[in-house]
């Protein structure tokens, strides 16, 4: 019984604690990108950028938690030169940490981190 209560302890509180982190915040990508990430609820949105002056590619998402997952509809917008559009799906490593499992248009990034 007391394993059972143990089990019931890791997945109602401890699994659940990556998936409610507050993503809010600056994040540097793999792809030398800028992403400045707004979460309200379980609804992220964010811009992100190759640069502040002149860059190549910008682009906005918005999208959704799902566990620990966050699914996500991109779009290149004019800043940059590149227009592109897509999907992402990205895994929450930890709260600090995620990683693209799934990217659609041609996304260069995979690797999100902020300190």
């Amino acid at each position: 019984m007391k394993w059972i209560k143990s089990i019931l302890f890791s997945v109602l509180f401890l699994l659940p604690s990556v998936a409610f982190a507050d993503l809010t915040g600056t994040w540097s990508c793999n792809d030398g990108g800028k992403y400045y990430v707004r979460q309200i609820g379980k609804e992220v949105f964010w811009y992100g950028e190759r640069s502040v002056t002149n860059p190549s590619w910008s682009n906005v998402a918005n999208g959704t938690l799902d566990g620990n997952n966050i699914i996500l509809r991109w779009a290149d917008v004019p800043k940059g030169s590149i227009m592109g559009e897509g999907i992402l799906i990205l895994n929450m490593i930890n709260p600090n940490k995620f990683q693209a499992i799934t990217k659609t248009g041609g996304f260069g990034g995979s690797i999100w981190t902020r300190p």
